[in-house]
């Protein structure tokens, strides 16, 4: 009788901890595969350069850092474990039996997984041998993997409260915008003007920006 009782409490109890055991398998696997999965559902194709005097951990820390891909590690893995299709270069870059080609132009999305942009890195680059473009990603990325804004964008910003050739006076800064002084309107007879870097124009006595220049 006593037997019979100790099993019944028994069972329930494997039962119980099988159950837990599946439940916490699960969730470990999902989270192990989430750390290979795209960081965003839709993004624009980056063009990723490695250059000859770039490492392993620069490669892998740059793609974490702005955002191509979740977890480095994982990154790190899914290149150690995805099939190398072409013979890479003697001074290609090791990681396990595999290999990343240097001064090479790779296209990758943040919309990729891990083990897609592994194959990309592995197998899919566009040699740019010695002539090779001085940016890490075009277009230019901030951390985390949003765009950076052009130079036009960040212009427009700046200067966006600008609405009298007074204010644009006072927004110039250091960034390479001009203001034709007093003394040249006064020689030349043209009226002053402000211009930006991204090649604005607001002239003193009209309303406005304009993209054409006042006068030659």
């Amino acid at each position: 009788m006593k037997m019979k009782n100790k099993a019944r409490i028994i069972t329930p109890l494997v039962i119980l901890v099988a159950f837990l055991l599946l439940v916490g398998g699960w969730h470990w696997y999902k989270s192990f595969q989430d750390r290979f999965a795209a960081p965003r559902k839709d993004a624009s194709m980056i063009k990723f350069t490695v250059r000859k005097e770039n490492t392993i951990m620069a490669v892998t820390g740059n793609l974490t850092y702005y955002g191509l891909v979740k977890d480095e590690e994982a990154l790190k893995y899914a290149l150690k474990h995805t099939k190398q299709k072409i013979t890479p270069e003697k001074d290609a870059l090791k990681i396990g039996n595999n290999a990343i080609n240097t001064q090479s132009v790779y296209e990758i999305s943040q919309s990729m997984t891990a083990w897609q942009i592994a194959d990309i890195l592995l197998n899919k680059g566009i040699p740019c041998n010695d002539r090779c473009e001085s940016y890490i990603f075009f277009p230019e990325l901030l951390p985390g993997g949003d765009i950076s804004p052009t130079l036009q964008e960040r212009m427009r910003a700046k200067y966006s409260w600008v609405k009298t050739f007074e204010d644009c006076v006072k927004a110039i800064g250091h960034d390479g915008g001009q203001v034709t002084s007093k003394e040249t309107s006064k020689r030349t007879g043209h009226p002053r003007v402000c211009n930006t870097t991204d090649g604005r124009y607001f002239v003193e006595g009209k309303e406005g920006w304009t993209t054409n220049q006042p006068y030659p």
